[in-house]
């Protein structure tokens, strides 16, 4: 039972780390990166018509943090500290005739590091992601984007949810003089979690995340974060027991900087205001944007 328990408990937290929130099936408070809280200026400043060439834009987008996951808003945290880096590839393409749109397939493959308490850990790939997205520019200003994400269930064993999950979101960006804003809001619904005899309903996820930036040169765009999630309560299936839900309020500061034509680099501190059920926010963020 003590494996079963030990295997569980990574999972939930592995799964935190592709975004994802949740509330342990056991006691503990687990690890939870709030969904997208990885995003950061002109996340959502994306090309229409004429700005995509013929054979489209391929993007590398490289998401780093590193959290100090030693404290939790309620109960005893499980975790020491947690690493995850997620690289996703971006091509984006045009539909001839629709000039205000965009559109483009991603996929997601990463690893993460997690140190237990216990002084155990747990190194390995992540599960996968992959999804579609749309977006229409009515004005040069302005951008709304939708999106679909198909969450894989291929990590290593004890880094792997273990559940198939989807997600939409509605996205935007505002940009007006040196003044840009990146916002989202989304629902992430959660498959049911099954690994060596242990089966449980997983709380579906509502998330919001917003960005305020404003350039003054190219090596200084400071910029404001807020990221919000919760998550709804969940049950055991192997005993019947439910479990609670859990939410987070966190706020950051960062810089974006501008590093050539093709490579943008961005960095921000993250800290948790208030929650309940799961682990504080305090993490640094690194975002790398290749353009090739």
């Amino acid at each position: 039972m003590n494996l079963i328990r030990k295997k569980v408990s990574f999972a939930i937290m592995a799964a935190a780390i592709v975004t994802v929130c949740l509330c342990g099936v056991f006691s503990k408070a687990h690890a939870g990166i709030i969904p997208y809280s990885v995003i950061a200026p002109h996340e959502y400043q994306l090309p229409v018509g004429d700005e995509i060439p013929k054979d489209g834009i391929n993007l590398l987008l490289s998401y780093n943090t590193w959290r100090d996951e030693g404290k939790a808003w309620d109960g005893e945290s499980g975790a020491r500290s947690l690493f995850a880096n997620i690289n996703k590839f971006v091509h984006i393409f045009k539909i001839d005739g629709l000039d205000k749109c965009g559109f483009l397939w991603e996929g997601v493959l990463g690893f993460g590091h997690l140190q237990m308490k216990n002084n155990t850990s747990e190194t390995g790939m992540i599960d996968g992601q992959t999804g579609l997205v749309a977006w229409h520019k009515p004005t040069k200003n302005w951008t709304n984007v939708l999106e679909y994400w198909l969450y894989l269930p291929i990590g290593s064993d004890n880094l792997s949810g273990h559940s198939w999950n989807h997600s939409i979101a509605y996205m935007t960006n505002y940009h007006i003089g040196n003044f840009t804003f990146d916002g989202d809001v989304g629902y992430k619904f959660m498959g049911d979690y099954k690994n060596n005899g242990v089966e449980a309903e997983q709380g579906n996820v509502f998330f919001a995340n917003a960005v305020f930036a404003y350039k003054v040169m190219s090596q200084l765009e400071p910029f404001f974060k807020v990221d919000y999630q919760t998550t709804e309560s969940g049950r055991d299936k192997t005993t019947g027991v439910k479990t609670s839900g859990q939410s987070e309020l966190a706020l950051g500061l960062g810089n974006q900087f501008k590093i050539s034509d093709r490579l943008n680099l961005a960095l921000w501190y993250e800290k948790g205001i208030t929650g309940r059920n799961t682990t504080k926010t305090n993490a640094g963020y690194a975002r790398f944007i290749w353009t090739f």
